[in-house]
């Protein structure tokens, strides 16, 4: 499922890298008087495109290091020096032939401003793709998460009618006699001088029996009592620890009392 988010988030990021290489760069480095510095400076305009593509570059893979508590520092550290570095840069000056520069200076000389516009406009959209990249594998992961977590609850249903096929049980409720596949339980829960039976895509059955007697209706075996309050299926059980049970389909584990412990042995 990780391999299918990260597969997700990379070919979502081999689509911004063409638009951002073919398109928002070279719209970038435009802030350049380019006419001219292509006749008179072109390793100028070369060396600021790459370092425009590199800012970028290292924005968008910057983002897993700033959520990674380990990581962190160092990404912090190298948006540092590369924010020195252009300031470095920025700090160069640029001679003309007079003759180029006669007639428009102002225009001539914004490479100052425009090395920061570069870096910063370039580190944005590096850490904005990066992010969206991550959010995107994020949201697929999680989506196959579900798809997998219903898989297992259809499996854990079939093998529910497997371990119990055909029984029931019959339980009083609301003054009528109410008939319950053992199937369908995911676990029963103690409510005072009631049992409410929590039940696979139906509502509860809420019934005025004890938990003692309701056990003693059920096959035994398929189903233990883990604590004063709940009664779980065998079959549903997915992990359990010292103090809860995780139940397959059951969002919340549920407690287990010190006085039932040696039931799930």
């Amino acid at each position: 499922m990780k391999a299918k988010g990260k597969k997700i988030e990379t070919k979502l990021e081999g689509w911004v890298d063409l638009g951002v290489c073919l398109v928002l760069i070279p719209c970038l480095v435009s802030v350049f008087p380019v006419n001219e510095w292509i006749l008179w400076r072109a390793s100028d305009v070369i060396v600021y495109l790459l370092w425009t593509y590199l800012c970028w570059y290292l924005g968008r893979h910057l983002v897993p290091a700033l959520f990674d508590t380990h990581k962190r520092w160092t990404a912090l550290a190298v948006v540092f020096i590369a924010t020195v570095l252009t300031y470095l840069m920025s700090l160069k000056q640029v001679s003309f032939p007079r003759e180029m520069i006669a007639d428009r200076p102002p225009r001539l000389y914004m490479y100052q401003q425009a090395v920061w516009v570069l870096y910063i406009a370039a580190m944005g959209v590096g850490l904005a793709t990066g992010f969206l990249a991550r959010k995107a594998g994020r949201l697929e992961q999680a989506k196959d998460e579900r798809t997998a977590a219903q898989a297992v609850q259809s499996a854990v249903e079939a093998l529910a009618a497997q371990a119990v096929a055909g029984e029931t049980v019959t339980v009083k409720a609301d003054y009528k006699d109410i008939t319950v596949p053992l199937a369908a339980i995911q676990y029963i829960e103690a409510r005072n001088n009631y049992a409410c039976l929590h039940l696979d895509h139906q509502d509860d059955v809420v019934s005025q029996i004890t938990m003692k007697a309701l056990l003693e209706m059920l096959p035994e075996g398929k189903f233990v009592r883990i604590h004063r309050s709940f009664i779980v299926p065998v079959h549903r059980i997915e992990s359990k620890k010292a103090t809860s049970v995780k139940l397959v389909g059951v969002d919340t584990p549920l407690p287990v009392g010190r006085a039932h412990k040696e039931n799930l042995k």
